[in-house]
């Protein structure tokens, strides 16, 4: 089905949605926070619905995961003027905003019957989904994946000259000549080298050396055979290379150097203030994504990004996959402007930037949840650049709001 289908579907879904008395409006939104189809019957602001659908659905899941209480189905919210549903449908949030008079179970029983036929057609978005959310990861894999232990050709390195403590020989990569493909699965278990023909074992058999002596092929059936401590060795080996990119965070924060000094040179003072910065933005990231997921914090960053009046500093620059600001690209325009320009320009612009990003993730999370979730990270950056923050007025222009977590 073409997306100009779906859309339309989806829209007309809606639309008879909205027909049900008491119901004020309805949005479907993907799970990057984009609103699909909308059909709304007051004058209503929906730009922070998309983010909002996923913070609100994210939490609760979280919280209901935590007590044990089974799958979450439905959050509903109500206020002094009207009440707004969301329904989590896997691919997509359902939102069906209604007054507050109306009859909510009616309504209720509505949205679950639009919330099948949107769950069946959402089916057709996955692949839009998944291109967005998985492409990032496959670059760190790679790096993970390609020093691994080849099956080809092995090393046996004795911790200690004894011949009968298998226990101490630890697998150790050797240069090959060509290139070897691994398994997706990524499990180099003994077994898998076993499975190989039967020659090219004896070829890896014949491979291994040992530090102070040569071992002779009959030792390897002693080593397949005798104590397991060695396989179990090599396997947690293995697993702890396969956990790195499986726990790893999609945003990492850096460990920064302290620094107590501003330096005389100007353009090393430059350098420095773009640190700063760079630090705190990714702080910020870190938060917001903790909270409403890596894709809509990436999507409200780019949307609200003041590329106009920064344009020096944002020209060409764009939120990347991982919803950090592109900070390679904004030091390649930093370069272009002149030096004895740069420090006040930069502390500036960078100022406008935290001003509405802020701004927007307050709305969205609430000021609160958000300096909860930078907490930590922005104690690092007070623990680290504080006194040249101070010296430089760069806390004094921040936002109030964070700000105060500098302790000023």
């Amino acid at each position: 089905m073409k997306n100009s289908d779906l859309l339309f579907k989806l829209e007309r879904i809606v639309i008879d949605l909205v027909k049900v008395d008491g119901v004020d409006g309805g949005l479907i939104v993907d799970d990057t926070g984009k609103v699909v189809a909308k059909r709304m019957l007051q004058d209503i602001d929906i730009e922070l619905f998309g983010p909002m659908s996923n913070v609100i659905t994210s939490s609760s899941k979280r919280l209901f995961n935590s007590s044990h209480q089974g799958e979450i189905q439905r959050v509903l919210i109500e206020s002094l003027n009207g009440k707004a549903l969301f329904l989590n449908l896997e691919n997509v949030h359902l939102i069906v905003l209604m007054k507050n008079h109306s009859n909510v179970g009616l309504i209720l029983v509505s949205s679950k019957r639009a919330a099948e036929k949107i769950r069946v057609l959402s089916k057709d978005l996955k692949p839009d989904i998944v291109e967005t959310i998985i492409e990032p990861a496959k670059e760190p894999l790679k790096t993970e994946i390609e020093p691994e232990v080849s099956p080809e050709k092995l090393e046996v390195v004795k911790s200690e000259v004894a011949v009968d403590e298998i226990s101490d020989l630890k697998l150790v990569e050797t240069p090959q000549e060509e290139p070897v493909v691994l398994e997706e699965s990524l499990e180099l278990e003994p077994q898998i080298i076993e499975t190989e023909s039967e020659d090219k074992s004896i070829q890896v058999l014949e491979s291994l050396e040992v530090k102070e002596f040569e071992i002779e092929t009959e030792i390897a059936e002693d080593v397949e055979t005798s104590k397991p401590e060695a396989e179990e060795e090599v396997e947690e080996e293995v697993e702890s290379e396969e956990v790195i990119p499986i726990i790893k965070p999609p945003i990492a924060f850096p460990d920064i150097k302290k620094i107590t000094e501003v330096p005389e040179d100007v353009e090393a003072r430059s350098e420095l203030i773009l640190d700063i910065y760079e630090a705190v933005f990714r702080a910020m990231s870190i938060g917001a994504s903790k909270i409403m997921g890596v894709a809509p914090a990436r999507g409200l960053t780019q949307k609200f990004l003041p590329s106009q009046e920064c344009e020096r500093l944002l020209n060409g620059v764009v939120v990347e996959s991982n919803s950090t600001l592109n900070f390679d690209k904004i030091r390649e325009n930093a370069s272009k402007i002149k030096v004895e320009d740069r420090e006040s320009e930069f502390i500036e612009d960078f100022t406008k930037i935290l001003d509405v990003i802020t701004d927007n993730y307050g709305k969205v999370m609430g000021y609160e949840a958000f300096r909860g979730m930078v907490r930590p990270e922005f104690k690092i950056i007070a623990d680290s650049y504080g006194p040249v923050m101070n010296k430089l007025g760069i806390i004094n222009k921040m936002h109030p709001e964070i700000s105060e977590l500098f302790g000023s």
